[in-house]
């Protein structure tokens, strides 16, 4: 699987999404109110995003575990289902 990760987190309203590269299906969705705690407590650092490159696998995965550690997170995660968590 091929992963494409568009991190919008130094802008007012930041925004993370992870797809599947090759259908578009979104895998996981963060707006801005789910962002701003994890960015302010260091959870999240925007200087992991600039230079990712070949290491796409291992940030979504350390996505996924953070979704997984804030209270069963990934249950909510968008699915392709247009709703947000």
């Amino acid at each position: 699987m091929t992963y494409q990760i568009d991190a919008w987190l130094e802008r007012k309203d930041p925004e993370l999404r992870v797809t599947l590269k090759n259908t578009g299906v979104v895998l996981l969705h963060w707006h801005s109110d789910e962002l701003l705690p994890m960015l302010r407590s260091g959870q999240l650092n925007p200087q992991d995003f600039c230079h990712c490159q070949g290491r796409e696998k291992e940030l979504v995965r350390e996505l996924f575990l953070l979704a997984c550690m804030d209270g069963n997170s990934c249950a909510q995660c968008r699915f392709d289902t247009g709703k947000r968590h």
